[in-house]
């Protein structure tokens, strides 16, 4: 559930450019797939929903730590 609260707490719709900092190789940064509000509290709910979802949840997190990895070292 504490995975959830981030994902909903974390802007999801961002247009990334390149990468600009200099210990991040100059690879282009990773395209993040845009998910309107509605659309990410319905996954939420779906994940908080009986029963458990340990490999789902798992990933998730995986998942949003590389998004906020992504947006720390790319620009806007």
């Amino acid at each position: 559930m504490k995975v959830l609260m981030l994902l909903l707490a974390m802007p999801s719709a961002l247009a990334l450019a390149g990468c600009s900092t200099p210990v991040v190789s100059e690879r282009p940064c990773p395209r993040l797939t845009e998910f309107p509000l509605e659309v990410q509290q319905a996954a939420a709910a779906e994940l908080a929903a009986p029963p458990a979802k340990p490999a789902l949840d798992r990933m998730m997190a995986s998942m949003a730590a590389d998004r906020a990895f992504n947006r720390s070292v790319c620009k806007r």
